[in-house]
């Protein structure tokens, strides 16, 4: 008896423990002012943050800033936007006084980048960030070979000051990318189906499949087979046809366009188009995320060259006559 009271009351204290670590891991919307006087210790904040609201969870919160040796530094501080309470204590650790939380999703273009940025940070608008994103010599300077930003700004949460100008964020992206994504490169030994469909094999050229297949699907299983499609076409001189880089061509010259038509696919002279130009567009045509990016360097070795979209998923074929077939089964209709 007494042991299931001791396995009840162990079970008890690690449930609540968990929901601690939840919440102190969860971001809520906020939107707050506060100092912190010099002198002030970390522990002190805490207990006084908590009080006021701020800070959810100041048990598990006391925990994080004794292992992570948070120091907190005197100012003041503004939060507008989510925040978990770890963030707040990088936040304070960090000791910049308004510090903007905003999030880049997997398969942003640099044009969705620009709307993120232009709702959250004076110095940088719309206008100043995609002048920057498309110079190629503070691209190059940057340490990115290519003419734009495109597919090097990774998809991730980010801590900036509000203050920052365009510049100093993309630099902290831009560094962010170098850290979370070039250690994938740094091993890399390409598959024979790669090195056959691109050749010298590049970081760019990579990016640039990967953030095809980020626009083409979300699923995970479809992103490999789709990569290994692209790279079959590729080998075998076949233009890619994919809409999402047709629909890229047309937001470069500032139309925006969510589903193609024929008309739409012919009018569009842009490198860009890859139903009129054969081989890989000039650069990524997103902003790709880490299962992409692995899809595009470890492809499916498929069987595949042909698919479309049906429901959120996609019919894979093998032969034209075979995805015609499909097409005109799952669409009831007769295709040419």
């Amino acid at each position: 008896m007494k042991r299931r009271f001791f396995y009840f009351v162990c079970l008890i204290i690690f449930l609540l423990l968990f929901g601690m670590v939840f919440s102190f891991e969860t971001s809520r919307k906020m939107d707050v002012s506060f100092s912190v006087r010099k002198g002030e210790s970390t522990y002190a904040v805490i207990d006084r943050l908590a009080k006021e609201h701020v800070i959810k969870e100041p048990f598990i919160s006391k925990i994080y800033a004794r292992f992570n040796n948070v120091k907190v530094k005197a100012g003041k501080y503004i939060l507008n936007g989510t925040y978990s309470d770890e963030d707040i204590l990088k936040i304070l650790s960090r000791g910049q006084v308004h510090y903007v939380k905003f999030v880049i999703p997997e398969g942003y273009d640099l044009f969705d980048v620009a709307g993120v940025l232009d709702s959250h940070f004076p110095n940088c608008n719309k206008e100043r960030f995609l002048r920057l994103a498309f110079n190629s010599t503070f691209v190059r300077f940057m340490g990115i070979n290519s003419t734009s930003l495109e597919g090097f700004l990774f998809p991730d949460t980010y801590l900036v000051d509000r203050e920052a100008t365009c510049s100093e964020i993309v630099s902290g992206m831009v560094s962010n990318f170098n850290r979370k994504v070039n250690p994938l490169f740094k091993t890399y030994n390409p598959p024979a189906l790669v090195k056959r469909a691109l050749g010298s094999v590049s970081v760019k050229k990579l990016l640039t499949v990967a953030s095809i297949v980020e626009k083409e699907t979300s699923l995970e299983p479809e992103r490999p087979i789709i990569a290994g499609i692209i790279y079959k076409r590729l080998i075998r001189k076949m233009p890619l046809q994919c809409d999402p880089t047709v629909i890229y061509a047309y937001r470069l010259k500032g139309i925006f366009k969510k589903r193609l038509n024929g008309k739409d696919i012919e009018k569009i002279k842009s490198p860009f188009n890859t139903y009129l130009v054969r081989g890989l567009p000039p650069t990524p045509i997103c902003n790709p995320g880490i299962k992409s990016i692995r899809a595009a360097m470890y492809p499916v070795n498929t069987t595949f060259l042909y698919f479309f979209a049906v429901n959120g998923k996609h019919v894979f074929s093998k032969t034209y006559k075979e995805h015609l077939r499909k097409m005109r089964k799952y669409y009831n209709r007769h295709v040419k």
